[in-house]
């Protein structure tokens, strides 16, 4: 059984929210860089780039991280040495992914790096935290939070 945990106007509204936080904490940067975990961790920070854009007084620069292939980041070094990077998925839980994917940014220098997600479920094995999330949510270890992007975005329970 689906239980539905975000709907799509929950999903921008948190979306602008995290933009929001981003923007109050790198206000004093000339560029900063998002980094959204594929595949949905990518159209996470697609949705708080966008609110980014219009918005914030600094320039956003956007890559997309798949953690099988980090080693793809060496190309884009430029844009994560000496900034604020702000690495994005769509939920957290043990926060294996999170902390490969911090480690494999860590190797390029940044000045800075935060963590963003829409959803935390708090199950963590690894010393990483979401410093911007969206919902916190205590669920059971056999539960499965899923974002479904199509044919509109929705978080579900399963």
């Amino acid at each position: 059984m689906k239980t539905i945990i975000l709907d799509a106007s929950r999903i921008s509204r948190i979306t602008q929210r995290i933009a929001y936080q981003v923007m109050e904490h790198c206000y004093q940067q000339d560029r900063i860089t998002l980094i959204g975990l594929e595949p949905r961790g990518t159209w996470v920070a697609d949705q708080v780039s966008k609110v980014l854009k219009d918005l914030a007084p600094f320039q956003v620069d956007q890559l997309s991280l798949n953690i099988d292939h980090a080693d793809a980041l060496e190309q884009d070094q430029a844009l994560i040495k000496d900034r604020y990077v702000i690495l994005v998925d769509d939920v957290i839980k043990s926060g294996n992914t999170m902390m490969q994917a911090a480690g494999a940014i860590m190797q390029y220098e940044p000045h800075y790096l935060i963590t963003a997600s829409l959803v935390d479920r708090k199950h963590r094995r690894y010393p990483i935290q979401s410093d911007f999330t969206g919902l916190s949510l205590a669920t059971t270890i056999q539960e499965h939070i899923r974002l479904l992007i199509d044919p509109e975005p929705t978080i579900f329970l399963e």
